[in-house]
């Protein structure tokens, strides 16, 4: 089992690798939804793809891992890595227990960052939203007395020109 835990810490400490690298592009991205630089931020949009594939294919051979040393143990299929640590003893324990919370630590981070962008982006949605209303709007409420007040075309454009 020796082998499979250390295939195990090693998967995890590339996973940290690639969520640092993840973690890193979204600090990025938070400067560019903040400046508004459209093309940088479809550059970096596609560098997070790439990343997120990364991360997938990691996941995948992290959960076939498990799936092993469950499977060696005679443990149930769907044991998450906090139930192996309680199995290890001595150095091994101690390793994955410390890759296992620099990983949960780095995905706060992550889930923070993420939310962040989230946030700016909203913002500037909400932003364009206003200034399409604002340069849009019509009131037709703004006569007094009885009757409808005339309806004017309004266009942004010059139609003479």
């Amino acid at each position: 089992m020796k082998e499979l835990i250390d295939i195990l810490i090693k998967v995890l400490n590339e996973e940290i690798d690639v969520y640092s690298e993840l973690l890193k592009k979204l600090q990025e991205k938070t400067d560019i939804l903040i400046s508004g630089d459209l093309k940088a931020l479809d550059n970096i949009t596609k560098e997070e793809y790439s990343i997120i594939e990364k991360l997938s294919k990691f996941e995948t051979l992290r959960e076939k891992v498990i799936f092993n040393i469950a499977h060696k143990e005679g443990l149930k299929k769907d044991i998450n890595i906090k139930e192996i640590i309680d199995i290890l003893q001595g150095k091994e324990k101690e390793r994955l227990s410390n890759s296992r919370e620099k990983l949960i630590k780095l995905l706060d981070e992550v889930k923070n960052k993420n939310e962040l962008n989230g946030t700016l982006i909203k913002d500037s949605l909400d932003y364009i939203d206003l200034n399409i209303n604002v340069f849009t709007n019509r009131d037709n409420n703004l006569t007094y007395g009885k009757g409808k007040a005339k309806s004017e075309n309004i266009s942004l454009f010059n139609q003479k020109a």
